[in-house]
């Protein structure tokens, strides 16, 4: 079968069954099965073999049932390298390189060596891109699921990150010592709005990575009242806020606390996207 003719047939099935994006996700899929070029998908006369349509059918298959794309092809492109992303770890957002920005601008203007733990690690995906940029310089990732600590140390040694340590541990009960910066994109979702996600993300993203199972202002609540006694003195923590009705509470939880001062960041849509607070 050519190649235009199967990627015809599968674009008109994904449109009837209303899977958002699909022609983007069906070319992600036919470039990294058939290690071709999107200008080949269209403009080059690709006979698949049978090998090569099985394999298709297969990735398609969990298309249709609307699997993400990143956890299909099991990669995802962030802050400008290639994560390994199967199923059972949280797929980074392009939003979460603001707070890698941030971080590192932040980095970049100290001198003594740092300690930098980043809680809710996932794939590593913002850990390992502030490591790679930083290698001076100590970082350690925190997450309480097995399944994504075994991943991000598969990400560390695909990137070849050697100046970080990542740990299966409760943020909650972990014992910060001697730590100069925290960084943090935790589950802000209230337990009772998984419902409202689409379908690829509330069916097949860890619920643990969505939501603290409560009112999404766990790790806010923790990381505010905790400040003083989880970072240094002249510490400071950055963490990513979601653009919903939490933020207005997340902003509640920084006003009654006196004790810390803080700024925001914004998105490119000019959203409020990163907190720093010190």
């Amino acid at each position: 079968m050519l190649l235009s003719d199967y990627l015809i047939k599968k674009q008109e099935k994904l449109k009837k069954l209303k899977i958002s994006e699909y022609k983007i996700k069906s070319e992600m899929i036919i470039e990294n099965e058939l290690s071709v070029s999107k200008k080949q998908i269209y403009f080059s006369k690709i006979f698949l073999s049978d090998y090569q349509l099985s394999a298709l059918d297969e990735n398609f298959d969990k298309l249709e049932l609307d699997f993400p794309v990143q956890h299909i092809i099991e990669k995802t492109f962030f802050y400008e390298c290639e994560f390994f992303t199967p199923s059972k770890v949280f797929i980074p957002r392009a939003e979460t390189e603001i707070l890698v920005d941030k971080v590192h601008d932040y980095i970049e203007k100290k001198k003594n060596k740092l300690k930098i733990v980043d809680l809710c690690t996932g794939s590593g995906c913002i850990v390992l891109s502030l490591a790679k940029k930083n290698p001076e310089h100590d970082f350690i990732g925190l997450d309480s699921s097995i399944d994504a600590i075994n991943v991000s140390k598969i990400n560390s040694e695909k990137l070849k990150v050697v100046n970080v340590n990542f740990k299966k541990e409760n943020a909650f009960e972990y014992d910060f010592k001697n730590v100069d910066i925290i960084t943090c994109n935790p589950p802000y979702l209230a337990i009772n709005e998984i419902e409202t996600l689409e379908n690829s993300v509330k069916n097949h993203d860890p619920l643990d990575a969505l939501t603290d199972h409560y009112d999404g202002l766990l790790f806010y609540k923790f990381l505010v009242n905790n400040f003083e006694k989880i970072v240094n003195k002249g510490g400071t923590i950055f963490f990513e806020i979601p653009s919903s009705d939490v933020t207005n509470k997340i902003f509640d939880i920084l006003s009654e606390n006196n004790k810390v001062k803080y700024e925001i960041f914004k998105d490119f849509e000019g959203n409020n996207r990163v907190i720093r607070i010190y």
